[in-house]
């Protein structure tokens, strides 16, 4: 994988942690494909643990950031790994650690932490995610 779409990719996930985190919902989604699967091995408070499609993925991810308004949560990302997928240039496994801070009353708190595993594929601008999975170390009411 070259240096681009190593840069690419991590900005990607990034992004989307940066969109939900403001509220740019839309953008969040875009960073999915169309057709993209999420699957949550864990609880989040009474979001769906299976999400298919751009448009499903944006609605419940919607509905999670209104039911938790009251908090201004930072979704952090880190210790990426990116991997080739053997014989197919168009495709990268990626994993990375995910710890979710929320302030509440002006206090910080730490719901989460996680896992993301996914698979990212080649777009016309770089990379989106095609599935991605999350496995959470606890459950996030």
């Amino acid at each position: 994988m070259n240096v681009e779409d190593r840069l690419l990719a991590i900005d990607l996930l990034h992004r989307y942690g940066h969109c939900y985190d403001q509220g740019e919902l839309d953008a969040m989604a875009d960073c999915f494909t169309e057709d993209a699967t999420f699957t949550i091995n864990g609880s989040v408070g009474s979001m769906p643990t299976a999400l298919e499609g751009r448009p499903a993925i944006r609605k419940a991810m919607g509905e999670r950031r209104a039911a938790t308004a009251n908090a201004q949560r930072r979704h952090l990302i880190s210790n990426v790994i990116l991997d080739e997928v053997p014989g197919d240039p168009d495709r990268i496994q990626a994993a990375c650690y995910l710890l979710v801070g929320s302030t509440e009353d002006g206090t910080l708190h730490l719901p989460s932490t996680g896992r993301y595993t996914d698979v990212m594929v080649r777009s016309g601008d770089g990379w989106l995610i095609a599935e991605r999975v999350l496995t959470l170390d606890s459950t996030i009411g």
